[in-house]
């Protein structure tokens, strides 16, 4: 598999402007030609639509001592969950578990100096779920940061076991301003064969763009969660990577071009 060369594929890379480089750089390394068009963008959350997100959040994290566990789910709920919390709280609180799904996460806490108990080893609620000290977590107090919106699964799961789970909203996913024409000019110009969809909402919001101009594309999805939402919409090649990582996007889209060598759109 590590021999597989991507040279015949111009992948379009939906991630937000900020999360987009890794992939775009192991991409150009593996042969592919990565073309650069966010779909979703992340930004602080704004008065007066997220008012009432806002007073929550604040709330809850000024009494973030209350909290047994604290669970990071994207390396965005770090950056603008960290930036929060250090307003309220200049010395980190003790006796509270932090943990994160996905390797980049744990990283973006330790450049800040949060130790993590626990990593999921890939980037999805379900394996952290999985992990022994979530387990018997019966009248246990966790807050979830994380943006405005997204999957209730980790929390439905955890309140299922018997713990209190809050959620501090500290951002927000903007649709970006692309319309459907330029982008639909875009993948022509580029003559694009491969698109990037690293979420349910990146996949909605290209599917709304493109309607049914998007259905012979091959996209690339994270999860079978997303991969199952792209086949019901119609799309006739789905390539399902183990998790949003870069190495398991890579390895996905390397195991399909070698089982498709002459890909082409």
């Amino acid at each position: 598999m590590a021999t597989v060369k991507l040279n015949n594929l111009r992948v379009l890379v939906t991630r937000p402007a900020d999360r987009s480089a890794e992939f775009a750089a192991a991409l150009t390394a593996a042969g592919a030609v990565p073309i650069l068009q966010p779909l979703l963008n992340i930004a602080p959350l704004s008065l007066p639509e997220h008012e009432a997100a806002i007073k929550q959040s604040r709330s809850l994290l000024m009494n973030l001592d209350s909290y047994q566990s604290l669970i990071f789910i994207s390396v965005n709920s770090v950056h603008h969950g960290l930036d929060q919390i250090e307003q309220y709280w200049p010395q980190w609180p003790m006796g509270i578990d932090v943990y994160a799904i996905g390797g980049a996460t744990a990283a973006a806490l330790a450049e800040r100096d949060i130790t993590v108990r626990h990593s999921a080893q890939t980037m999805n609620s379900e394996s952290l779920l999985a992990c022994s000290d979530l387990q018997d977590i019966n009248r246990s107090k966790i807050l979830i940061i994380r943006g405005v919106g997204g999957r209730e699964f980790l929390a439905t799961e955890l309140r299922k076991r018997g713990a209190v789970v809050d959620y501090a909203e500290c951002y927000q996913r903007c649709k970006p301003d692309i319309d459907s024409g330029q982008l639909q000019a875009l993948l022509l110009q580029h003559k694009i064969n491969m698109v990037a969809l690293n979420s349910g909402e990146t996949l909605s919001h290209f599917t709304e763009l493109m309607g049914a101009a998007a259905l012979p594309y091959p996209v690339l999805v994270p999860s079978s969660r997303v991969a199952g939402i792209a086949k019901a919409q119609g799309y006739q090649t789905v390539i399902q990577a183990e998790n949003a990582a870069t190495a398991a996007s890579l390895a996905a889209l390397k195991h399909y071009v070698q089982n498709n060598p002459s890909i082409h759109y």
